[in-house]
């Protein structure tokens, strides 16, 4: 991996606490390959997540959490519950958010979602 790739996985890893071990696998194949494209997925999330502020960050961490569901990305919404937890979204307010997804999305949305939210609920101990 180049230098570039290293340094922006560093990086990578220390604003996005909540990857998991498999993301953080897939990310540095991406820094292997194509280190600019990691960057710019990167800064996009940081902007919209951590630089924007007409929402709350548990409020978008809860949107990208239901749309996870909704498409089945079961990794992406592990890492998104447990964003939005950190970010101080309470679980009643995780569920009403992918309650609100099940609308459009159906009943899928939960039947993927609540299981993994009682495990990372489990995990960070609430």
């Amino acid at each position: 991996m180049s230098n570039k790739g290293q340094e922006l996985m560093e990086k990578i890893k220390k604003e996005r606490p909540t990857y998991t071990e498999r993301t953080v696998l897939s990310r540095q194949m991406i820094a292997e390959e194509d280190p600019e494209y990691l960057e710019l997925f990167h800064r996009m999330h940081m902007h919209v997540v951590h630089e924007r502020h007409n929402l709350p960050v548990k409020i978008k961490e809860i949107i990208i959490s239901a749309v996870d569901a909704a498409t089945g990305y079961e990794r992406g919404l592990r890492i998104h519950l447990a964003g939005a937890l950190a970010a101080g979204a309470t679980k009643e307010e995780i569920f009403e958010g992918l309650q609100a997804a099940s609308i459009p999305g159906g009943i899928h949305v939960l039947s993927i979602a609540l299981p993994i939210l009682k495990e990372v609920l489990e995990e960070d101990g609430k």
